[in-house]
């Protein structure tokens, strides 16, 4: 009987071995959150930016690993209140990559955290990329350098002490007041609209430039409506723009500038020399 008892055991282990080794082998089913959209913030959004002290808007973009059909896919804001996000980013048809623009009132010189999140029905949760993206924002820290000084030839009243600041990180300056009302004023042709402030850049190739043109304070003859604009020589046309390159550094103290003095629909003075020393520069005129 012993012996009967052992082969039935036996036969009994093999029956189960066989039965475990023809069960159907595990097949894991889809998350409930998985999609066939795949969307996704792109891995280069920065995460860490400084913007223009005035600007209003930053733009992202996100990717998509199927580019079959038109869609919407929602978006909700989880940063600081400052940040308004749009609801929704749309793709086209075949369209990869797409843009959304967060939009906020002029920010803080501390950082702000932007935080979005892509609806999970869309998201590419397993794919290149996650739903949440997290950044900061933050605007341009203006530093006072102290009092240099701003002197235009064209104008011809004389040099004026002006405030300069740099921005924190950046080859950025401004010019605060280089045109003020108590010398302006006494120009005949004072009275057209004039620049509070005049902000440039050092370039790539060490020249510096500015945002197309500022304002002096005169109008043509004194009519008003005909003012006379300081232009950066490109952004009055394409032939001069070679004269941009006469704007610089003349020293580590002494800054040139060379706009093209002009009259919007009437003509213009062509290239005039201005000129700022920066606070523990040499006096102007040189």
């Amino acid at each position: 009987m012993k012996k009967i008892s052992k082969i039935l055991m036996l036969v009994g282990i093999s029956v189960l071995l066989v039965s475990a080794c023809t069960e159907d082998p595990i097949v894991r089913e889809p998350s409930p959150n998985e999609n066939s959209y795949g969307v996704y913030f792109l891995s280069n959004n920065p995460v860490d930016v400084t913007v223009k002290s005035d600007a209003t808007s930053y733009t992202y973009k996100v990717g998509r690993l199927n580019t079959s059909g038109s869609i919407s896919v929602p978006l909700t804001s989880e940063g600081d209140p400052i940040f308004t996000i749009p609801a929704t980013v749309s793709f086209s048809e075949g369209q990869q990559i797409a843009e959304f623009t967060v939009t906020f009132n002029p920010l803080p010189s501390t950082p702000s955290t932007v935080k979005v999140r892509i609806d999970e029905q869309y998201a590419a949760l397993y794919g290149p990329g996650y739903n949440v993206f997290e950044g900061k924002l933050k605007a341009i820290n203006w530093v006072s350098l102290g009092t240099g000084q701003f002197y235009d030839v064209f104008l011809g009243l004389g040099v004026v002490e002006v405030e300069v600041l740099k921005a924190e990180g950046f080859n950025n300056y401004r010019i605060i007041d280089p045109y003020p009302v108590a010398l302006v004023s006494q120009d005949s042709w004072y009275g057209g609209p004039r620049a509070e402030e005049i902000e440039f850049w050092v370039t790539s190739g060490a020249n510096v430039t500015w945002d197309k043109f500022w304002y002096i304070g005169l109008n043509y003859q004194g009519v008003a409506g005909q003012p006379i604009k300081a232009y950066l020589p490109s952004a009055l046309a394409a032939s001069e723009a070679p004269n941009d390159a006469n704007s610089k550094f003349l020293t580590d103290k002494v800054v040139f500038f060379n706009p093209y003095y002009y009259i919007d629909g009437l003509g213009g003075y062509g290239l005039q020399p201005v000129y700022l020393s920066l606070p523990g520069g040499p006096d102007l005129p040189l």
